[in-house]
């Protein structure tokens, strides 16, 4: 039943978490990575000097179908992502425990699975957008390089926030 209950840290309810992650999580990061993917289209275009009349031009999606390029995307890289990790772990090349996975293996799961979800992000990218595999590919780039950089100056401001509460 969904009541008041539920928001309880004590009662932690599962169903009431993915509601909320489906309702509320998915669709607003959905909105930020809609607009991170466009802005890595123009961004990809400008690097590479096409102007508006070039035929080889990306051309930029409007932000119900780059949600959709990001939707499909996910979806692909938790199911990759999740076989390649029930692999990994039934051959026993990562240590799983009690604790689950050790934080180090998890990076290097993690650069592993990176070059898999770039070229299955590339070929999404390229089938629902009219343009080659190639193109899709600097536009998947430019759209990690923005993504990296935002993380950059996220860490960044928390690190500042946390020095400047610690001296006052």
């Amino acid at each position: 039943m969904l009541d008041s209950s539920m928001l309880v840290l004590g009662d932690a309810n599962p169903v009431a978490a993915l509601l909320c992650v489906v309702v509320f999580v998915l669709p607003i990061a959905l909105l930020i990575g809609a607009v991170i993917l466009r802005t890595s289209v123009s961004l990809f275009n400008n690097l590479a000097s096409f102007d508006e009349a070039s035929p080889y031009r990306v051309p930029e999606p409007g932000m119900l179908n780059a949600m959709g390029i990001l939707l499909l995307s996910t979806i692909a890289d938790v199911i990759v992502g999740f076989l390649i990790g029930a692999i990994i772990g039934a051959t026993g090349l990562i240590p799983i425990g009690p604790e689950g996975i050790d934080p180090r293996m998890e990076l290097l799961f993690n650069l592993v699975v990176l070059p898999i979800t770039f070229v299955i992000f590339s070929a999404i990218v390229s089938s629902l957008l009219p343009t080659t595999l190639k193109r899709a590919m600097g536009v998947v780039l430019c759209q990690y390089l923005i993504v990296l950089a935002l993380v950059a100056v996220f860490y960044l401001f928390i690190s500042f926030v946390g020095l400047a509460l610690r001296a006052a």
